[in-house]
């Protein structure tokens, strides 16, 4: 690679690193290939992070609560002297228009990659591209049964943004334990942008499994009257990786994950309303204080991001073990327990760090101790226009009843063994028929929608069985039928699935999930 070619110019070897060649090809790394973390910090000219630097002296705004921070490590023994808070945490980022919240977020998240070798997870948000800047490095899931249609917020000469032409890798999840599931199959020390799934798959069953007095929440579907905030979703994440999630990797390793989640005001609002004309936001804040200690227990950290402390309600916000504050050359720090946050107002801070700093600074604090930091002004790689990825659902689904094109799914027909059961392939079917699915049996992976006209692969399908595997093409065509092939051997090719053809179209009302 041309060194003459500045670095936010340069193509990163995305795949020569130790997650890219377990992502892209399945594969062990060569050994003297570098991790995500450190092509990140190679790319962007981020320093690396020295915990031992944060060791308090005398005249320093210094302590150990910043690496505290960003360091999980299963007891104090076992890392820096500066930390001594061991395991998950919950953190606050108060961020004002101005302060680098982006920067700041993509810096956390290459440390804990690096330092942690947990797997990050960020919001994604249709009206937001931030996470573009690391998009060479980013798993990106979206929702099945979804459609997703991009387009660029900048005036540029050039096809709309598809989804796999925008990140390393693009995958597909039908719920959220699923989802969780496959995160942790997932390498560690990568970094995953997740968008919410509209139709709230598997999110009642999730914040059911919590040990909360609350009624429960309910979760509407965008194609039903009154839908629930799609925002509402990452209850039901946080709450299925916090029960289902694995606590040990199978190398016996702690698994840890950050969320991290901008614009955190919109999740658990000050103001957040109950029942069911509140869409039981309060309710599902109620039970996510309740979890609090169950996410640490579990290896899961959350970091919120938000520009006002008052936009975040307040009796999730108390279980909270860090606040950071980033400075835009304006707004000081607190310097009154009356200003401070509820969590910490014992702390000995009454001087303003904050107001007569640039972008690039910033405060983190606990009860007890303050911590000044700074971080990097990333850019955004070379030609990266803004964009937006937005997810549209079918408000109805109606069956073909002409003669000219689609399927009849009512007669699909799945190869089983002599009880019935599939051997190769399921039928999934959520959200009254407008997610409408064939998925390959575990260990197996792989999804086929077929809820259109036509049978479409939503990610590539790995075999259930050893030895077995399924065509490059799978899905043949022919005059009556659309067939699944499968090989269970070398020698032979047989039909996994089979939906008779139509002719003649259906038709679907797409309607713009929101955030």
């Amino acid at each position: 690679m041309s060194q003459n070619i500045p670095k936010s110019e340069q193509d990163g070897f995305t795949e020569k690193t130790i997650q890219g060649a377990q992502i892209i090809h399945g594969a062990d790394p060569h050994g003297k290939w570098p991790t995500d973390a450190e092509e990140i910090r190679n790319r962007f000219d981020i320093p690396a992070f020295d915990p031992e630097a944060f060791y308090p002296r005398e005249g320093a705004a210094l302590s150990g609560v910043y690496p505290d921070f960003l360091v999980h490590i299963e007891n104090s023994a076992d890392g820096p002297s500066t930390v001594n808070s061991p395991g998950a945490s919950l953190t606050m980022v108060e961020a004002p228009k101005g302060s680098g919240k982006s920067t700041a977020a993509d810096q956390f998240a290459t440390y804990q990659m690096e330092h942690n070798d947990e797997r990050i997870v960020r919001n994604g948000r249709q009206k937001s591209s931030d996470w573009r800047r690391l998009a060479d490095w980013t798993t990106l899931w979206l929702p099945s049964g979804v459609e997703v249609d991009g387009r660029w917020m900048e005036t540029v000469d050039r096809d709309d943004p598809d989804p796999d032409e925008l990140c390393r890798d693009v995958r597909y999840y039908s719920d959220v334990h699923e989802l969780v599931a496959r995160l942790q199959d997932h390498p560690k020390g990568t970094y995953n942008v997740v968008f919410p799934d509209p139709y709230f798959r598997g999110c009642v069953e999730a914040l059911s499994t919590a040990d909360a007095t609350v009624q429960q929440p309910e979760f509407i579907p965008k194609n039903e009257p009154n839908p629930t905030p799609a925002s509402h979703w990452w209850f039901g994440f946080l709450a299925a990786r916090t029960f289902d999630g694995v606590r040990v990797d199978g190398d016996g390793e702690r698994n840890w994950m950050t969320a991290h989640i901008d614009e955190f005001g919109m999740l658990a609002p000050e103001s957040a309303p109950g029942g069911e004309s509140g869409h039981w936001t309060h309710q599902c804040v109620q039970i996510m204080a309740d979890i609090a200690k169950e996410m640490r227990s579990a290896g899961l950290s959350l970091v919120g991001y938000g520009h006002h402390e008052e936009d975040v309600h307040n009796h999730w916000l108390k279980e909270f073990d860090f606040w950071v504050e980033l400075s835009n050359h304006d707004r000081g720090n607190r310097t009154t327990k009356a200003e401070a946050p509820k969590p910490f107002r014992d702390i000995e801070q009454d001087q303003d760090l904050l107001s007569k700093r640039p972008k690039g600074f910033g405060l983190c604090y606990t009860a007890n101790r303050f911590s000044e930091f700074q971080f990097s002004d990333l850019g955004y790689p070379h030609d990266t226009p803004e964009f937006q990825l937005r997810l549209g659902i079918p408000q109805a689904v109606d069956v073909p009843t002409s003669d000219d094109s689609g399927m009849i799914v009512e007669d699909l027909q799945v190869a089983t063994d002599d009880e019935g059961q599939p051997t190769i392939l399921k039928e999934y079917r959520a959200a009254d028929g407008a997610v409408h699915e064939l998925r390959v049996l575990a260990p197996g992976r792989g999804i086929i929608d077929i809820s259109g006209e036509k049978p479409e692969p939503l990610e590539v399908l790995s075999s259930p069985y050893p030895d077995a595997e399924f065509p490059e093409n799978p899905i043949k065509t022919t005059q009556t039928h659309y067939d699944i092939m499968f090989k269970p051997d070398a020698n032979a090719e047989i039909v996994a699935a089979r939906i008779p053809r139509r002719t003649g179209p259906g038709t679907t009302t797409e309607v713009e999930a929101d955030e």
